[in-house]
């Protein structure tokens, strides 16, 4: 079980947290990959009787559609329990019929003698069949918890990597942070990967201000979440310090800058926060993003 290991061994170099979330998700796999192979196992066996059992028959018919019926992998334990109570129920079935079916057909094919052949396969049939149907019950069964307890999904992760500063020191994991760093990793496909990420905040259901270690980025989400940059400012591009207005409206200027002729100048932007305190928040980390700038 090298690959639950390495899973382990990953989260022990990425932090604390991640070690134990590597450890669980380890096990889980390793005690899956156990059950797992138990239970394959004991439907193959079972499997190999109940196909014993249905030759006793000498059924071609019942034998053909048992191992169709078979040949359908269960994807799951709910759907394996349903399709053995099934076989159960049409092995008790047939097999009663075929005390009445099988010497009519016997009789039409070689008269007498065909009757009484038909007989002896009906009542053969009788015990056979609700026997092979509960031995496939049980192989559905197992069939069902092997799937179940598979390993073979993709493991997905299930919060985003934990942002590791400049200086290398592992921190407290922060959700924030994490979304915030993959999310520049992605704008316009990484355009601006080359960037380091500082902060970010939430400006409505599809905007973003972004905040980096070079500058600002004004972020939208696409109606299928592809991330776009609509417009950004280097803090060397910045004329006066950021400041608020209006409570939770954060005002950017910057150096004028011309679209083409046909555009109007511009000389920064406005971004209108939901509260006061996300507007506060913003600023204080953009100030210290700035006072993080190497001095000339």
């Amino acid at each position: 079980r090298c690959l639950h290991f390495s899973v382990v061994f990953q989260g022990a170099i990425q932090g604390p947290e991640e070690f134990v979330e590597g450890v669980t998700i380890g096990v889980k796999a390793l005690v899956g990959g156990a059950v797992g192979g138990i239970a394959g196992a004991a439907s193959r066996i079972t499997g190999t009787m109940a196909k014993g059992v249905a030759a006793i028959t000498m059924d071609e018919e019942f034998q053909q559609k048992r191992r169709e019926a078979m040949n359908r992998q269960p994807t799951g334990l709910k759907e394996g329990l349903a399709r053995g109570g099934k076989g159960l129920v049409s092995g008790f079935v047939s097999g009663i019929t075929g005390i009445v079916t099988k010497p009519i057909k016997g009789a039409q094919k070689e008269g007498a003698v065909g009757f009484f052949k038909g007989f002896g396969k009906g009542l053969v049939g009788a015990i056979a069949r609700p026997t092979g149907g509960i031995i496939d019950m049980a192989s559905s069964t197992f069939q069902g918890i092997k799937r179940a307890a598979g390993t073979s999904q993709d493991v997905v992760s299930l919060r985003p990597p934990r942002f590791i500063h400049e200086d290398g020191v592992i921190r407290p994991y922060k959700e924030q942070e994490g979304i915030g760093s993959q999310m520049l990793l992605t704008i316009e496909n990484g355009r601006f990967a080359k960037y380091r990420y500082f902060a970010h905040a939430k400006v409505n259901d599809s905007d973003f201000f972004m905040i980096t270690k070079r500058g600002i980025f004004f972020v939208t989400k696409g109606t299928f979440g592809q991330l776009t940059c609509e417009w950004q400012y280097l803090f060397e591009e910045f004329t006066k310090d950021p400041k608020i207005v209006g409570e939770r409206r954060l005002r950017i200027e910057a150096k004028e800058r011309v679209k083409s002729v046909f555009h109007a100048k511009e000389f920064g932007k406005i971004i209108n926060f939901k509260t006061p305190e996300i507007a506060e928040w913003v600023l204080n980390k953009l100030q210290n993003a700035r006072d993080g700038l190497p001095k000339f």
